[in-house]
């Protein structure tokens, strides 16, 4: 598959374990999972900013909507 990236911050895993408090093999597995809305760029998986922004408040809505 190939994937354009707009312009805009891309992160690394290292960044998205920071950033989601998670371990590096979790966010590797969701990426390959199609989990995570990422893309891999060479040997390393990358994704937007606003894209995890996005997918993280999805996940906040999914987990609020469960709890009603």
């Amino acid at each position: 598959d190939w994937f354009f990236v707009d312009e805009g911050e891309l992160l690394s895993v290292e960044e998205m374990t920071r950033i989601l408090k998670v371990s590096k093999p979790t966010i590797q597995r969701w990426c390959r999972d199609r989990k995570l809305p990422a893309a891999k760029i060479g040997k390393a998986y990358r994704i937007r900013k606003e894209d995890l922004d996005r997918w993280y408040e999805g996940k906040l809505l999914e987990r609020t909507g469960a709890e009603r």
